[in-house]
């Protein structure tokens, strides 16, 4: 992931010097997008190094609110980056901004294909890394990293389409066109990422599946307590979060009561994958 954010940063850069000197706004207004990107990636690889030193252990509910606020940042800074892409596009349209230069715009067009290129390497080893775990952090570049490889090779065909023609007005069709793409491209991300984002920070229930597994590894062990206080789930992430609170036989011995809750636990546990279950004691009242 290291070597990946490496590679980035060097696009990132190049895409900036090509496109304020050579005047592809296309290249610049993807630069934006790639280094709201990198960002994330950034933080991606700081969390993930911190959880494998055992720093963050203390988090209660986990890495995920942790994931999804850098998210939350992440989504609504592609937005106001993509209004930007499409203000400077429809400048060029009206003549407000002026086209790239051809030696510019050829440079342009080159690094459009280095992309292409570091882009597919990064999409092969992003794949093999997050197929050995299911971090949202890793989902989450997984997908970017596809995307992204489709849209460097939508982009790299208006750059070289803008290369190679000596018509200012397709130079300014191509580079316009170019850069609503990427606006477009950033905002279905942003989208995307904000409607994952959002409801785990509202702390919405871990959902409909979570709750009807619940239900069914409760009514298997309906014998094995007498009252059922409350259950309460959510979501950090991948992961869903249980709270049961049950009310037990006063006559019961504690090792009992604890025998029934660990075999409930692990009813729960066949019914859902990656969950975390609380299962809180109380004498029954009669």
């Amino acid at each position: 992931m290291a070597s990946a954010i490496v590679m980035d940063v060097a696009i990132v850069a190049t895409f900036v010097t090509v496109g304020v000197v050579g005047g592809s706004f296309t290249l610049l207004a993807d630069s934006i997008r790639a280094g709201l990107g990198v960002v994330l990636e950034c933080f991606s690889y700081v969390v993930l190094r911190r959880i494998h030193r055992g720093v963050l252990v203390d988090l209660d509910y986990g890495t995920g609110k942790l994931e999804q606020v850098a998210n939350l940042v992440i989504g609504a800074s592609m937005l106001f980056g993509a209004m930007w892409i499409v203000v400077g596009a429809l400048r060029i349209l009206s003549g407000d901004r002026e086209v790239g230069t051809p030696i510019g715009l050829a440079f342009a067009a080159i690094a459009g294909m280095v992309n292409v290129y570091v882009n597919l390497l990064a999409l092969d080893g992003m794949r093999r890394a997050a197929a050995q775990g299911d971090s949202v952090l890793m989902q989450a570049q997984l997908l970017l990293r596809r995307t992204k490889l489709f849209a460097s090779v939508v982009i790299v065909i208006g750059l070289t389409i803008a290369a190679f023609s000596t018509d200012d007005r397709i130079v300014a069709w191509a580079d316009a066109l170019g850069s609503a793409f990427v606006a477009v491209y950033s905002t279905t991300i942003a989208f995307k990422v904000l409607y994952t984002a959002l409801p785990d920070l509202l702390d919405r229930s871990a959902g409909t599946e979570i709750q009807q597994a619940v239900g069914r590894s409760l009514a298997r062990h309906a014998d094995a307590y007498a009252h059922l206080h409350r259950v309460r789930s959510r979501r950090a992430g991948h992961t869903a979060f249980v709270e049961i609170t049950l009310g037990f036989d006063p006559g019961l011995s504690m090792a009992e009561v604890d025998r029934r809750i660990e075999a409930l636990k692990t009813t729960m546990r066949e019914e859902v994958d990656d969950v975390e279950i609380s299962i809180l004691a109380s004498a029954a009242t009669q």
